[in-house]
Parts: C-alpha cells; structure tokens; sequence
C-alpha cells in the first residue's frame, strides 16, 4: 500500500479534496476539508491525477466534526457531514469559483468575483422531501459511493420523521416486507398538504389481485402512510391503494407557500405522485423569490419558462402579472403545472409538452421573442442551445443549474452568442452534500 502524507488545497467540484505530491501530480480524495493535512493511501492511478482513500488525520480543519450520521463514508449520499454547516456553504461557494476560474474563457475567469454568498438552507438535516431506495434481497439502502453495492439503511438523516418512520414500518410489519422483496426500488414522498407519505413499489411486474390487497393493508395499518402506488416499465403507475375514497386527492400531493412579495395569497402547488418536484421544500421559497427577482417581473412581461415541471416558476411568475409559456417534455408534469394554472385561476400562463430543443427550434422559426427566458434543465445542462436561446431571449436569460460544470460549459456557450454575465447566485438545497442549485442573470 502506497502511504501519501498530503495538504489539502481546496474543495473541487465532486466534493473531492485536491493535493500535490512533491512530484507535481495531483491527487483526490473524500472526506477532507480545505487546509488538512493528511495521510491517504494511492488507491487508483488516472492518467492526470492519483485517486486517494482517507486513512490518518494529522491537522484537522477547525470546523470539522464528527458525522452524526452511522452510514457517513459509507452511503454515497452525504460526503460533508464530516464539516460544520457554516463552512460548507463557503465550500459550495468556492466550488463554483475554482470552476470559473479554470475555465479557458476570459469572461469567465473575469467573472470569479460575481457568486454571491450563498443562500443557506433553513434545515441542514430532515429537508428532503423524498427518498428513492433500491432493494436487494428484500433489503432497503442506498448505493456505496459509484458501486452498484448497497448499503443497508434503517435512517435517513436528510429525511423527515413521517419518512423515517415508513421506512421503520417498509422493514418490520409483513406487508411492507413482501412488497419491498417484490420491488427494485421503494420511493417515498412526503405530501406536505397531509404530513403522510406516499408509497411508490417499482415492481418488473404488474401488481397480483394478493400484492393490491397487501398494498391496501400497508397503508391501512401505519400511520404514517397516505397512499400506496405500484410503477414500473411494463405498465402504468397503479393506485392509489390505502384510503377509502374520496379522503385523497387522486395521486396529488401539494405544498403551500404563504405569500411572496407582491402576492397578498398563498401559493399552493401540486404535483403527481412519483413526479418530480424540488426535493428541499423550505428552500425551494428561496429559489423562487431569485428567480423572480432576476425576471425584473412586471405586468405584460413575456416569459419563456423552459423545463418548467410543475410551474414552479411559471405560476408565480404568472401570479405577479408576467404573460408566460411554459414547455416540459414529461406529461405528467404539464398535466401539474396546468392544474396548477387553473386553482390560481391564471389565463395569462400557456403550457406545451414538447422535448425543449424541438420546441425552441419550432419558436425560433416562427419568429416568437420573449422579454425574458427562465431555464432550468437537468444535470447535463443545455448543450447546442445557445443559439436558439439567444434569438428567443430579447434581453435577459436565467439560467438555473444544479451542475455547476455543465453550468460553465453552457456559459461559455451562452457568452458567444452576445450574452454577459450579470449575478450568480448560489442557492444550498442540498446541505450535507458537494451538490449546490446556482441562479445566473445574463443579459444581451
């Protein structure tokens, strides 16, 4: 075993710690904080860096702490509940500054300074809203850190007490056993509107008349659980299961905002269980009041809202006098964010399902211009789309990204085709994890 005795430099997007040898080569490494000196052992050699396993702890970090958290350094989830929460928002922050700054574009690097300070999370454990569990032999856990092996789980920190206490109820009563050895994976989702969670089996089958029946019992017997769903690739979501009818909506859960600044309602949004939704509800007010404030919204603003999901953003949006389309690829979230239109009683807010490079191709053709594009894609980002965005955008573009990498990429993107960087707001939805939700004002 190749033994290393290192300083660590900084934090590098992945949550990896990152040193030099005296030769110059670079290694990574988990679980460390800026500033440590420790001992890691070589474990795999790259072609530009060494990656390291954490073995000794010679100078340790002022803010570092023991994880509360039995399965810290296990579970692939968390890898920063070893440091204070106050510094791991100074991390996240730096995170996105090393990424600006390494870029090979002179408006990014000019741009390192801009990150605000971060927006703390109001709950740095029990925030999520939802937990996805895979199952193995009839056990509930999550994956070891990039492995297919699982990590058997009784609890779940970033998880809520209703959760925690379904996933007690999943592992000790009989029905919850049989449908977790059916199923490859158990999501829950708490419904806020209920404070109980819905059950989600993903079953490679279509449920049996004796898996409904057990279904029906689960729910009936905790009292944790609203409702029960069956899913898989071979049929549709199935259910609800579990409370006599007509005390459940269907399959909606819901949250509700008390109002915004320019609002003198709440704001309820629902969404479809096993649809997606923010998975830090209290933060989630956070994210919105940015992006509103970035919009400059007034009435007869004209918004495109891309990747809008449930209306997250285009309902207040929409609320606070803005005339918005919003375009999502997946049904289920247009069926939400319509619904949601509908109970604020909105007519100035328009929804397309449409995969988004097709429909700004098809808007851009048609010559549509809006005031004001929002745009929040998935991790990969929004690859060969800055032209399109460009054309549709009059003047401004925010851009939300959970990725800050694929962040820089699109930026650089976006800054070729006559964008400039204007604020860049970091937002922690995630606390306890490298992972950080970024809002970025460009203008023309």
């Amino acid at each position: 075993m190749q033994l290393e005795t290192i300083d660590i430099v900084k934090i590098v997007n992945g949550g990896y710690g990152l040193a030099h040898l005296p030769s110059g080569l670079t290694v990574l490494v988990r679980h460390v904080l800026p500033g440590e000196t420790v001992i890691v052992s070589i474990e795999e050699k790259k072609k530009n860096y060494l990656l390291g396993q954490l073995r000794q702890i010679v100078t340790p970090h002022t803010a570092r702490r023991t994880p509360p958290c039995p399965y810290a350094g296990e579970c692939g989830g968390c890898d920063l509940q070893h440091c204070g929460y106050a510094e791991q928002v100074q991390i996240k922050k730096g995170i996105i500054r090393d990424l600006l700054l390494r870029s090979n574009r002179e408006e990014l690097q000019d741009a390192y300074s801009l990150p605000a300070e971060p927006i703390a999370a109001p709950e740095e454990f029990g925030y999520r809203q939802r937990l996805r569990l895979q199952v193995e032999d009839g056990v509930l856990g999550f994956h070891r850190f990039r492995t297919h092996a699982l990590i058997p789980i009784r609890v779940c920190l970033l998880a809520g007490a209703t959760l925690n206490h379904t996933l007690a109820a999943l592992r000790q009563g009989p029905d919850g056993r049989k449908l977790t050895s059916m199923s490859s994976e158990v999501e829950l989702q708490e419904n806020p509107r209920t404070g109980e969670t819905v059950v989600i089996f993903r079953l490679p089958r279509k449920p049996r008349p004796a898996d409904i029946l057990a279904a029906k019992r689960f729910a009936r017997e905790n009292d944790t659980v609203e409702r029960v769903f069956f899913a898989g690739e071979q049929f549709s979501l199935m259910g609800p299961y579990g409370k006599e009818p007509g005390t459940v909506a269907g399959n909606l859960l819901a949250v509700q905002y008390p109002p915004f600044a320019g609002l003198s309602f709440d704001l309820q949004l629902s969404w479809e269980a096993g649809g997606f939704c923010q998975v830090n509800l209290l933060q989630n007010r956070a994210l919105i009041e940015t992006v509103l404030d970035f919009c400059k919204v007034h009435t007869g603003l004209r918004v495109l809202d891309l990747y809008c999901g449930m209306g997250n953003f285009t309902v207040p949006l929409a609320l606070l006098g803005a005339e918005v389309l919003g375009i999502e690829g997946q049904g289920s979230a247009i069926r939400s964010a319509k619904s949601n239109a509908a109970r604020a009683g909105l007519t100035q807010a328009g929804f397309q399902q449409s995969p988004i490079h097709a429909a700004c191709s098809e808007l851009t053709a048609s010559g549509a211009r809006f005031d004001c594009v929002v745009i929040d894609p998935p991790r990969q980002g929004t690859p060969d789309l800055a032209r399109q965005l460009a054309t549709l955008a009059g003047r401004r573009l925010v851009y939300i990204s959970c990725d800050p990498a694929t962040l820089c990429r699109d930026l650089a993107d976006l800054i070729d085709h006559g964008f400039a960087l204007r604020k860049i707001q970091p937002i922690d939805m995630f606390p306890q994890t490298h992972h950080i939700e970024t809002v970025v004002l460009l203008e023309k």
